[in-house]
């Protein structure tokens, strides 16, 4: 009777402790987007063209906080993490500071997210992308933007 009675606790523990689907490395990757910056004039990659490097690129929202970003150097192209914080209506400005040159571009972008609630994470997706002040076209989810 012992021996059943073990088991009958044991499977009652077992029962009663949640079953977790999540698995420990199931999270969303970070929002971001991907951006080409491209010279109005010649249609060539400004940092192909050498008129801009990465060390010459900063983003920043308007309260002038930095934005991570990552400079992809095989394509020529900045992936940018902005903030999801607010869902609606945010802006960060893409800086381009040649010095040596006196080449200053900003290119301001507006942005929405949209959230979306797995199980184990909630993931967020950049959306309603603009560059109000540039040329625009989303070419396989990349924003060519000239300047």
């Amino acid at each position: 009777m012992k021996k059943y009675l073990g088991f009958l606790v044991l499977a009652i523990i077992m029962l009663s402790v949640s079953c977790d689907k999540c698995e420990e490395g199931n999270i969303a990757e970070p929002a971001s987007l991907f951006v080409n910056v491209i010279d109005a004039t010649t249609l060539e990659n400004v940092f192909v063209n050498e008129s801009f490097t990465v060390q010459q690129i900063s983003v920043k929202d308007l309260e002038e906080k930095l934005i991570p970003f990552v400079f992809e150097a095989n394509n020529n192209l900045i992936r940018i993490f902005p903030s999801t914080k607010n869902l609606l209506q945010n802006t960060f400005v893409i800086t381009l500071n040649n010095e040596s040159t006196g080449s200053l571009k900003e290119i301001t972008i507006t942005y929405d997210i949209e959230a979306t609630k797995q199980e184990c994470y909630t993931s967020y997706k950049i959306t309603n992308v603009q560059a109000p002040n540039n040329a625009t076209e989303v070419i396989n989810e990349i924003y060519q933007i000239k300047i």
